[in-house]
């Protein structure tokens, strides 16, 4: 009953100490985000008060990237703040082990681990791409409309539906309406892709409808060239960062792009990393029980943070790099995803017998 009870205890403390921690975070990447956005001001219909709604809604994915560290830093606080009261040691003075109290904080932090997974899962990618839609929408000033279902564009007297842009150079599932200068329907053109090939776009896979006067008239083309000149610029605005895909869109986005013979590393790797994400965090908070019971026991709760979030930050900058080189050198997105893991899990391993020495 006793052990139970230390059990809860220790978990609350943890989670209290991370919410804390968050909120702080929280604050402070407002603040930044925030201020780098002040920039965009004034482009289009683009305000502050669509900056403001713009980063907030754009918070959750920007924290759930640091869930890490976060859990790091509140694991830290949490021990430390337990420590200083020396409630840990009263606690192993009466028969609660380290196994155990380790084993309570990985339970609180499964729990965290959990609430979190959810949140950034369902919520976070979702509003991240609303965000990126809406911001975008006001800054063009009407050239381009991104909605749920594709990218519409405005040129002379055409409009174009794309179903989905894969990059710059490569457009998917694209309809042309093409008006005369009284806005009558002269044509209508469907595309499966929309190719950039020596500054043209080539129609390939496509279908021509024309309207004479009372009756219709199909031509299917094979490829043919666009006589369009569509900005490129325009187009990275309907581009989904694989931060705002969920995990199912992001694995059915990844087999598209493979299946198409396209460049798929930045999304693979993003997969696995988000995969591998719970992982992560046990093995962060792992790694902050032998700060406080070990390495930095007799340090202060300033030290322990700033060392916590310089470990943070390195892991943070680890997988950022591992991520480049998966794209740039072809590394298996999944072992450049849980190379992070493995080496803080070790170091983490290492600590905690060196604790156990002590």
């Amino acid at each position: 009953m006793m052990t139970k009870i230390l059990q809860r205890y220790i978990a609350k403390t943890i989670i209290f100490a991370t919410a804390l921690t968050t909120v702080i975070i929280s604050a402070v990447l407002f603040l930044m985000t925030l201020l780098a956005e002040l920039k965009n001001i004034g482009e289009g219909d683009y305000g502050f008060g669509q900056a403001l709604m713009y980063v907030i809604m754009r918070m959750p994915g920007e924290l759930y990237h640091f869930v890490p560290m976060l859990v790091l830093l509140g694991g830290i606080a949490g021990l430390s703040i337990l420590s200083s009261y020396r409630e840990l040691t009263v606690m192993r003075v009466s028969g609660f082990s380290i196994k155990q109290i380790t084993l309570s904080v990985l339970a609180a932090a499964l729990m965290l681990t959990m609430l979190i997974g959810i949140v950034g899962e369902l919520a976070a990618p979702e509003l991240s791409h609303f965000a990126e839609i809406t911001k975008e929408n006001h800054k063009n000033g009407g050239q381009a409309v991104v909605t749920a279902a594709g990218v519409w564009l405005h040129v002379d007297n055409n409009f174009i539906h794309v179903e989905q842009v894969i990059g710059q150079h490569l457009l998917q599932g694209v309809t042309r309406y093409q008006f005369d200068n009284a806005h009558h329907l002269q044509a209508t053109y469907y595309a499966k892709r929309l190719v950039l090939k020596d500054q043209q776009w080539i129609m390939q896979d496509a279908v021509k409808t024309s309207f004479i006067g009372d009756h219709t008239r199909s031509e299917a083309f094979t490829s043919v060239p666009l006589d369009l000149k569509i900005n490129t610029n325009l187009l990275t605005m309907g581009v989904v960062d694989p931060n705002e895909m969920s995990l199912p869109k992001l694995y059915h986005f990844v087999d598209f792009l493979e299946k198409n013979g396209l460049q798929s590393s930045e999304y693979r790797y993003e997969f696995w990393q988000r995969i591998f994400q719970p992982l992560a965090t046990l093995t962060m908070i792992f790694l902050a029980i032998p700060f406080v019971l070990g390495a930095f026991r007799g340090a202060t709760l300033g030290f322990r943070m700033v060392a916590g979030v310089l470990i943070g930050f390195a892991f943070f900058i680890l997988n950022s790099f591992l991520g480049q080189i998966c794209i740039v050198y072809q590394v298996p997105a999944m072992f450049a995803a849980i190379l992070p893991i493995i080496l803080f899990a070790m170091l983490g391993i290492f600590l905690s017998r060196q604790m156990i020495k002590q």
